[in-house]
């Protein structure tokens, strides 16, 4: 599935979330009290601007080198007897997730 018509289906989505005035007014009030909250404890930090720019550094450079990372994840993985399985999107994902629970017997908890 592209990420267009993903994008539609979010927009066609947040269209109909829209028309619902008590939804948009909890979500409203729900997102004004997380950011509230954050301001309170970026008041309580007098190292919150430092703090917010060494997490953004650390961002980009996981991003930057992600694809190192999760080499070095697989590889310590396989050293470790885990099998990883890669998919491109969320049907090959599904795809690799049905054929593990059809070759395995699961058991009742």
């Amino acid at each position: 599935m592209s990420n267009h018509s993903n994008a539609q289906t979010h927009a066609q989505k947040a269209d109909i979330f829209c028309q619902d005035e008590a939804r948009v007014d909890w979500h409203s009030k729900a997102l004004w009290t997380l950011r509230e909250k954050r301001d309170r404890a970026a008041a309580s930090l007098p190292e919150w601007e430092q703090l917010r720019q060494l997490a953004s550094e650390i961002k980009l450079h996981t991003l930057t080198n992600l694809a190192t990372y999760l080499e070095e994840f697989e590889k310590n993985c396989h050293a470790n007897g885990i099998q990883v399985h890669w998919a491109k999107d969320g049907e090959e994902h599904n795809k690799i997730v049905h054929s593990i629970l059809s070759n395995i017997t699961l058991r009742n908890w």
